[in-house]
């Protein structure tokens, strides 16, 4: 596991002109789709990020799982009412009765909820050539707090609301309102 560092903030410079290269993380924390859940509470917590890319056994992103999707999984497990698992778990992991398919299309490593039963599946990602105005744009819409950085379909970063909001910081924010007016 390779934790973050921090690292320093982009000289002043128009918003508008960073693109997520420019403040992407390239130090990845990242869990397998079956890692068990014990574990990736721990990854999270001991890298202190609220989310991680999650990757198939060869590498391949298949979604992220974050502080809030663990989070809801606790609070299931406490309902008495019909548990709700998001992520590949809902279409694909459950039988009819609730019960964690062994056959599912990732390799266990671990008994019990892994990583990528709970996950948010799907990837809302950009590349390092994105504007930084353009991939806070996507957050808002897709609703989410992390973007992973694809080239070529590799895996090689991931940008946050937080890395975005210290770019706003450091940089022009005016040129971030300036450039995200849509055109008339």
């Amino acid at each position: 596991m390779t934790l973050h560092t921090k690292r320093p903030f982009p000289s002043p410079m128009s918003f508008a002109a960073l693109r997520v290269a420019d403040v992407m993380r390239r130090d990845l924390v990242t869990v397998l789709a079956g890692d068990p859940l014990p574990e990736v509470e721990r990854v999270l917590a001991a890298a202190e990020v609220g989310g991680v890319p999650v990757l198939a056994d060869d590498g391949r992103p298949l979604g992220v799982i974050s502080v809030r999707d663990l989070l809801r999984r606790h609070a299931d497990d406490h309902d008495d009412s019909e548990v709700s698992v998001r992520g590949r778990a809902a279409a694909n992991e459950l039988d009819g009765d609730g019960e964690f398919d062994p056959e599912a299309p990732f390799e266990r490593h671990g008994d019990g909820a892994c990583a990528g039963d709970v996950m948010s599946a799907g990837i809302v990602a950009v590349t390092p050539s994105t504007s930084l105005v353009e991939a806070a744009q996507r957050m808002v819409e897709a609703s989410v707090h992390r973007l992973l950085v694809l080239d070529r379909g590799r895996l090689i970063g991931i940008v946050s609301t937080m890395d975005v909001l210290a770019a706003v910081a450091t940089g022009a924010p005016e040129a971030f309102a300036t450039a995200a007016q849509p055109a008339t």
